[in-house]
């Protein structure tokens, strides 16, 4: 398996506090805080989101360096949200204007705060979704999804691409590996045709070991419904969380 497999499934085995939670507790908790982060003003919120994601981590073993290299991504994405409002946003005084690419673009002082609070409601969200995804493993995840009712077809889909999307990541690797040893990205246009090869062949190898997976689950019983635990009962420690967690988020709420 790749890295990023074992890393979350290893995390999830770990019988730490916010590791070993009910999955349904989660849910609940990622849901609300969601739903805070989008209808909070302003940007205090946001940020004590990520505060609390952030010690979270900490606080669930995980690796702090890992989190921060996954929210990279959000945060190039919350600084091109602010640049947009930055330029786009015609409210207030004139701060400035600048030359961007031969063109003259004015600033206002209208723009600053919608653009620090849509770039900061970015990182809010974005580190509760990775606090989630790096402290829970997909079938505890679906477990409780099935509990809330969500369709089957759509936890059976979720469980079948996470356990053989990395599958296909390792084939792909494979192969590309076989090119590079026979000099296929040597040049451009070997390295064309090689990509192309790849592709292909990916799609012939999924296919075939879908066909053999389908025909191996048919021999052990499935006929088009997976099977679902049920999950127990809430415990004492789910509970205390779940009141802690929401009475928190809803005094930082008021207080922002």
């Amino acid at each position: 398996m790749t890295g990023v497999h074992q890393f979350t499934d290893v995390q999830g085995e770990r019988r730490r506090l916010l590791i070993a939670l009910d999955g349904r507790v989660k849910l609940l908790i990622m849901f609300l805080a969601l739903g805070l982060n989008l209808t909070a003003g302003g940007y205090r919120f946001p940020l004590m989101l990520v505060a609390l994601s952030v010690f979270a981590i900490i606080a669930a073993g995980v690796s702090s360096r890992s989190f921060l290299r996954r929210m990279l991504v959000p945060g190039i994405l919350s600084v091109i949200a602010f640049l947009t409002q930055l330029f786009w946003y015609p409210e207030g005084e004139l701060i400035r204007t600048v030359s961007l690419f031969g063109y003259e673009t004015a600033i206002f002082q209208g723009a600053l705060l919608p653009g620090i609070e849509l770039g900061c409601r970015i990182l809010g969200g974005m580190s509760v979704l990775l606090f989630f995804s790096l402290t829970t493993p997909l079938p505890e995840l679906m477990r409780a999804a099935h509990f809330f009712r969500c369709p089957s077809v759509l936890v059976e889909l979720a469980l079948i691409m996470y356990r053989y999307i990395f599958l296909m990541f390792e084939e792909a690797t494979r192969i590309r590996s076989a090119q590079k040893s026979r000099l296929g990205y040597a040049g451009f246009g070997n390295t064309l045709r090689s990509v192309s090869t790849l592709g292909g062949m990916l799609i012939l190898r999924s296919y075939d070991r879908a066909e053999r997976n389908f025909a191996a689950m048919r021999c052990r019983g499935y006929r088009g419904v997976l099977t679902a635990v049920v999950p127990s009962q809430l415990k004492g420690h789910d509970w205390g969380v779940l009141l802690g967690t929401v009475s928190l988020l809803v005094v930082l709420w008021l207080v922002r």
